[in-house]
């Protein structure tokens, strides 16, 4: 009897920093995606100019093709053809008030007919205006509202990672922890890593602002956040969190 084994992929999260320093950037970039080749790929602060370079670098990948603007200047989906193919798309408004800023999601299917929504945010900086005139977290509102729209979207059985820069090491993570959701360090017993800033490119003190976090039959296997750099330049000012994921059968951890 041949062996049946568990369908396992590898992800990341990266913010691509728009187009700041963008001719230094480019070839770490390239070089990152080149010796990585994630199979899924959730990125935030899009530039055409980065969207072009990952399909060129990765030519196996797609990504949602859509006339909102916010799949080609904010966020997008990268996902390796070879493994998934698409079954449908959105983008949900849950309250970032920033440009086209949304929860933006697609739903996958792999070969064996298993389906797995993969979602990304790029939640607000702590620096906006409602927060300084105000006083409030707005992380807390929008962390709920994407809570809320993920619980409605996936089947209860379905396998949901939601991934991306939340600004934030408190409260979306407590949010979406209740909501069912486990973040790739905790899962596997890992302290979670500072992902800002990625030196030489910023230099402030070091925060944990991007996460990849899990629900439903799937557990990561291995997580990391890469420090990674080609001739003194980092691909952003962020570092990305890279998990591999194995989907389960629901009996496992």
């Amino acid at each position: 009897m041949r062996a049946v084994h568990p369908f396992t992929f590898l992800a990341c999260t990266y913010n691509l920093w728009g187009t700041s320093g963008w001719q230094e950037r480019r070839r770490p970039l390239e070089r990152f995606l080149e010796l990585h080749r994630p199979d899924v790929l959730c990125v935030q602060e899009l530039s055409p100019a980065a969207s072009e370079l990952i399909s060129d670098t990765l030519p196996w990948t797609r990504r949602v093709e859509d006339p909102f603007a916010g799949w080609t200047g904010e966020s997008n989906v990268f996902w390796n053809s070879r493994l998934f193919e698409i079954v449908d798309h959105g983008a949900e408004d849950v309250g970032i008030p920033e440009g086209d800023r949304r929860l933006f999601w697609v739903r996958l299917v792999t070969e064996a007919g298993s389906t797995m929504v993969v979602a990304t945010a790029h939640l607000s900086w702590t620096g906006n205006i409602r927060e300084l005139t105000e006083r409030v977290n707005v992380r807390i509102e929008q962390a709920e509202a994407a809570a809320a729209f993920l619980e409605q979207l996936a089947d209860p059985d379905e396998p949901v990672i939601f991934m991306g820069d939340f600004n934030d090491h408190l409260h979306p993570l407590r949010i979406l922890r209740l909501a069912g959701f486990d973040d790739s360090f905790m899962a596997l017993g890992h302290e979670p890593a500072t992902t800002f800033p990625a030196f030489p490119m910023a230099q402030q003190p070091p925060e944990l602002l991007d996460w990849m976090l899990h629900r439903g039959p799937i557990h990561p296997t291995l997580t990391s956040v890469a420090d990674f750099h080609v001739g003194g330049f980092a691909p952003s000012d962020h570092k990305p969190v890279v998990t591999t994921y194995k989907l389960t059968d629901g009996t496992g951890p």
